[in-house]
């Protein structure tokens, strides 16, 4: 009886310390629950509008139809990559190909300028020895006569009538050989203006062959920048596409 008395005694203080620890454990997780309640609710009343919007939408045969042409696209992309790739090794060749026409019409037009000079001293050389082809006698003219003056005045010292006629023997001889040197040197002009037309003629066909080879390079490089350019348009047309 006495334990029956005291377990009824005890019953409410054990069900009160229980209640006292578990009532705000199990409060917390109504208040956790609650709150779950409510975002599931926003959750569906998002989902819901948004199922309404794009079955409302009227884009969306726009969209997906863009969506599938993504390859299609991408594909462009890479070829369009890949002709840009050999446009700059195209350019790189281009760019060595003109320098190399630079160095080459440089050392043509040093070696026309060179070519140049050597006509002009030429030239100069030709026309002294004309000179002295035109004025031969009057130089021999006064040579003789300050000879022959200075002759006279030794012959006078010396009163010797044997040395005027050696020294006129000596002018004649001296006269002659200068007679038969000018054809000499007439010759020798004649044969280095052959010289000069000659080289003059090779450094115009050189000249020429430059020329050609220059319009030779512009025509290729035209055709290549002819052919960049389509291909640009045509992967431009393509994107468009």
């Amino acid at each position: 009886m006495e334990l029956e008395q005291k377990l009824k005694a005890a019953v409410p203080l054990l069900s009160e310390g229980f209640l006292t620890h578990w009532e705000p454990i199990l409060k917390q997780i109504e208040e956790q629950l609650d709150e779950l309640k409510k975002k599931q609710n926003l959750l569906m009343e998002d989902l819901k509008n948004t199922n309404t919007l794009m079955e409302s939408q009227e884009n969306y045969e726009y969209i997906a139809s863009s969506f599938s042409k993504l390859p299609q696209y991408y594909t462009k992309l890479q070829n369009i990559r890949n002709t840009m790739l050999t446009m700059l090794t195209r350019s790189k060749n281009m760019k060595q190909r003109a320098t190399q026409l630079k160095l080459f019409k440089e050392q043509q037009l040093a070696q026309v300028a060179k070519k140049q000079q050597r006509e002009r001293t030429f030239d100069q050389t030709v026309l002294a020895a004309k000179v002295v082809e035109n004025n031969p006698i009057e130089q021999k003219d006064d040579v003789t006569k300050t000879n022959k003056k200075k002759k006279k005045e030794r012959a006078k010292e010396k009163g010797k009538t044997k040395d005027r006629t050696v020294i006129r023997r000596e002018i004649e001889f001296d006269s002659s050989s200068t007679v038969k040197e000018v054809p000499s040197t007439i010759l020798e002009t004649s044969s280095t203006v052959m010289e000069t037309t000659s080289t003059i003629i090779e450094a115009s066909s050189t000249i020429t062959e430059a020329s050609s080879t220059i319009t030779e390079s512009s025509s290729i490089i035209n055709e290549e920048s002819s052919t960049v350019i389509e291909d640009k348009d045509k992967n431009t047309r393509e994107v468009d596409e």
